[in-house]
């Protein structure tokens, strides 16, 4: 009997074990391209360009309702400055859970849209660039960096 005892309260330990598990995502969040489109874009305010990317957050805190401090940084490779940071989409606070964390897939689009350079050869024969893109968290954490493939701004 008490054999019996010892082997229920060892399966009920490591149940209770197993059930408490900590949440091993990193807390800064981690983004990956799933998808560009399309390689080449027509000049501005005609045409524009998507971005398809994964988002793991291992706190959940990316973005919600008041929130000042997620955003969505967007680099011209051309001239490497920030050219727009957006706001990051409120996520529903119901659906946050720091133990759990948070993923998921964006879809974003950058506007203004992109154009040519203002000299006279890249208005006439168009432009090519790439974008790199990151975000920050609420705790103001960056992720890393994707870049996307070089596309061509078409006049």
């Amino acid at each position: 009997m008490m054999r019996i005892r010892y082997i229920a309260l060892s399966s009920l330990a490591a149940m209770l074990f197993a059930s408490c598990q900590k949440n091993t995502m990193s807390k800064i969040p981690y983004i990956s391209l799933i998808r560009f489109e399309p390689q080449t874009v027509m000049k501005a305010n005609v045409d524009t360009c998507f971005f398809y990317f994964s988002l793991v957050d291992g706190d959940a805190d990316i973005a919600g309702p008041g929130d000042s401090i997620s955003q969505i940084y967007l680099i011209d490779s051309r001239d490497t400055t920030v050219i727009m940071k957006t706001p990051f989409p409120d996520i529903d606070v119901s659906i946050e859970d720091p133990k759990k964390g948070i993923s998921g897939e964006c879809v974003y689009f950058p506007d203004p849209r992109p154009v040519p350079r203002p000299d006279s050869l890249h208005t006439a024969t168009g432009d090519t660039l790439y974008y790199i893109l990151y975000i920050k968290d609420r705790a103001g954490n960056k992720s890393n960096e994707i870049v996307t493939p070089t596309f061509i701004i078409k006049p």
